[in-house]
Parts: structure tokens; C-alpha cells; sequence
């Protein structure tokens, strides 16, 4: 039976919140530590790192490339070089342009295709001159004047492969076939080194524009082609680079990079404390000029007998406050002391009558009315005097 009441137990009900509001105060305070300020301050950080890590990553990349595009010089050079016929030997010349670097070494060589004519088979061994020389464009298609110093210079001998006339008649008999069809022709291809290791001062002074090449020979000699080749030899660093490519790579591309980010994490420090610095500054000289300017503010003194009016009153500071306050406790104190002592006279003066003279209690008077009567008067100055505290 319902008796109109509620009980403790339908109070705790109603406190009882929804199960989803319960549910979503779980996840609210889950949820706290990663939306936080803390938590957005460390992830804006976090981007920027990473936004940063990977802008440096790319900078070391094309780093690295125009590093080994300026270091590592260009492996082969292969020049031709249309021989001159005259009176005198053939010669020729050819345009290096900015092939060749410093203080790399170069093994050079010469490549000629002579057909296997009677003249270039009595010819015999026939002498090749080479020079390196930094000419002039006329001077290219003019020749090699005498005054014209050389870099680097080398001749070498030549000659065409000997066979006896027998072997060579099977050779044309075996590969008559691939002559009628154009696929071989009656040709001796040579390469004759010609420089070893060589290797140019710094300056471009030093590094040949041109290449010059005579041939001398007791013979007239018939030539298809003739061509001057530079093949660089890498040594040190140029040779881990060009070797080791991906693995070069990988090392050079990452001590840039983290060499990168420490100077960036070193800079981005010494900001940060040079800030922290100046705003410790301010905030000190925001004191220091609030202090010297109370300290020249100076402090108008009043009487306290003087009448305040309503606007006094208001403009009082705390200090005034609370130094009144505190008198007014005293006087306060003071009143409940003369009151307590007017109320114990008055006590003793009604003992007086209700005991009389003699100091009998009077018969008109009950001597239990009086003693209760003392005793609430007691407990009200008690009462009072802790209301006082």
C-alpha cells in the first residue's frame, strides 16, 4: 500500500542517471587526455616534425644529386676526328669542350678503321702523335701551330694484324657469303692506348679544348675512321660513389638529412629559450615599473575623528575595512563585558531579595524559582560571549 511518503531508497533512484548518460560520461573523461591542451600542443608538434623531417628528406635527395652530378665527371668522352690529306701526313683534330674535369685520372685511346688495302699492309708500322692541347676554335681547323704548347703529348706505334697470304685467301673464301650480302666487309678495326693515368692540374688552364692527331707513315694509307677516347679511372670517393651507388646513397642522403635535423632542432631550441628569455625580461620590467610607481604614488593620510560621507565610504581600501572591522570587534567585546557585569549585579541583587536580609530565602519566593532564574541568565551571557568569539 502506497503511503504517500518517499523513502532513501526512491531518492537514490531518481539520482541515478540514464545508462547512455553514464556511458557517455565514461567516454567523455576516456577522451579527456587526448583532446586536452597538453595533447593538442603535442600534436601540433608532432606535424610540424614530421612536415619537417619530410622537407629535409626531399632537400637531401636532390642534394645528394647535384653533389654526384658536380663530383662524379663524366665516365666516357668519345670524340671523332676527320684526318686532313695533303702533301704532308695526315692529321687531324677534335673539340673536347668541358669533358674533362681536374685531378681526375683519364686513360686515353685511339680507335681507327683501316680497310686491308696493299698499301696499308706494306705500310707496316706507321707511328700515331697525339696531343692535348687548349686551342683556340681556328686553331682547331687549322692545326697545331708550333708555338702552341701541349698539355699532355704521346706517340705510339700501330700496325695492321699480319697473315700469310694463305690463311687470308681461306678467310675471304670462308666469309664470301657475308661479303656479297654487305654483313662483313675487308676492314681491320685497331685501338691503340695511348695514355695512361693521365690527370690534369686544377685550373681551367689545364684541361685540354683540343685534341690533335698525326700519323706518320712511309706509305700512303687509306683510313675509314678515326676516333679519340677518354676513359675516366675513378679513385677514393669518386670510385665508393660510382661503384656503390645505392648504398652511397642511402648513407649520404641520410648523414645529410640528419645532419638536417639537428640543426633545425638546435635552432628551433635556441629560439625557444631566447623567447622564454624575454618574456622572463618583460614580465621583470612590468614589475619594476609597478613598484617604482607606487613607491612615488604617495599615500594621502586622514584623521580617523573626521566624518566620512558615502563617497569615503566606498573609496575605502580592504586595509581600512578590516582595521575597522577589527574595532568594532573590540567595542563589541567591550559592550557584552558591561553588559555580563550589569547583568551579574543584577543577579546578585535578586538573590539579595529572594534571600533577604538575614540571608534566608524569602517565603513569598521560591528558592528553586531563583536559582533558575541565575542559571538562565548564565547560560545567556555564556551564549553571548561565544556569539562574541
Amino acid at each position: 500500500m502506497d503511503s504517500g511518503y518517499t523513502t532513501d531508497d526512491d531518492v537514490e533512484k531518481e539520482r541515478v542517471a540514464p545508462w547512455y548518460s553514464r556511458v557517455s560520461a565514461a567516454i567523455a573523461a576516456m577522451t579527456h587526455s587526448f583532446v586536452s591542451k597538453k595533447a593538442q600542443k603535442a600534436y601540433t608538434g608532432s606535424l610540424f616534425l614530421l612536415v619537417a623531417s619530410n622537407c629535409l628528406a626531399f632537400l637531401s635527395v636532390v642534394a645528394y644529386a647535384i653533389f654526384y652530378y658536380k663530383f662524379i665527371p663524366q665516365v666516357g668522352l668519345e670524340r671523332v676526328i676527320h684526318l686532313q690529306f695533303g702533301d704532308e701526313h695526315p692529321w687531324g683534330t677534335a673539340r673536347l669542350d668541358q669533358g674533362l674535369v681536374s685531378l681526375q685520372s683519364y686513360d686515353v685511346a685511339l680507335q681507327l678503321e683501316l680497310p686491308r688495302t696493299s698499301s696499308n699492309i706494306a705500310a707496316g708500322n706507321f707511328m700515331l702523335d697525339l696531343s692535348l692541347i687548349s686551342c683556340s676554335p681556328t686553331s682547331a681547323s687549322i692545326g697545331m701551330n708550333a708555338s702552341t704548347p701541349a698539355i699532355a703529348q704521346s706517340r705510339r706505334p700501330g700496325i695492321l694484324t699480319y697473315t700469310s697470304p694463305l690463311v687470308d685467301t681461306a678467310s675471304q673464301i670462308s666469309f664470301l657469303p657475308l661479303y656479297l650480302i654487305g654483313w662483313k666487309r675487308e676492314m681491320e678495326k685497331l685501338e691503340v692506348p695511348m695514355m695512361e693515368q693521365v690527370e690534369f692540374a686544377r685550373g681551367a688552364r689545364n684541361l685540354p679544348k683540343c685534341a690533335y692527331l698525326k700519323i706518320e707513315s712511309k706509305e700512303d694509307m687509306q683510313f675509314y675512321s678515326a676516333k679519340v677516347r677518354f676513359r675516366a679511372r675513378f679513385t677514393g670517393l669518386r670510385r665508393i660513389m660510382y661503384s656503390w651507388r645505392l648504398t652511397s646513397f642511402v648513407i649520404f642522403t641520410g648523414l645529410f638529412w640528419n645532419t638536417s635535423m639537428l640543426s633545425m632542432l638546435a635552432v628551433y631550441a635556441l629560439l625557444f629559450a631566447v623567447s622564454d628569455l624575454g618574456s622572463g625580461q618583460h614580465g621583470d620590467l612590468i614589475k619594476e615599473e609597478d613598484q617604482e610607481d607606487r613607491e612615488e604614488t604617495p599615500i594621502k593620510e586622514e584623521s580617523r575623528d573626521d566624518t566620512l560621507t558615502p563617497q569615503d565610504t566606498s573609496s575605502e581600501t580592504p586595509s581600512n575595512e578590516s582595521e575597522k572591522d577589527i574595532k568594532r570587534e573590540d567595542e563589541y567585546e567591550a559592550d557584552e563585558w558591561n553588559n555580563w557585569t550589569s547583568d551579574s549585579s543584577q543577579v546578585r541583587h535578586s538573590h539579595q531579595i529572594l534571600t533577604g536580609r538575614g540571608g534566608e530565602p524569602s517565603r513569598s519566593f521560591g528558592a528553586g524559582t531563583a536559582l533558575e532564574r541565575e542559571r538562565a541568565i548564565m547560560a545567556e551571557l555564556q551564549r553571548r560571549r561565544s556569539y562574541a568569539l
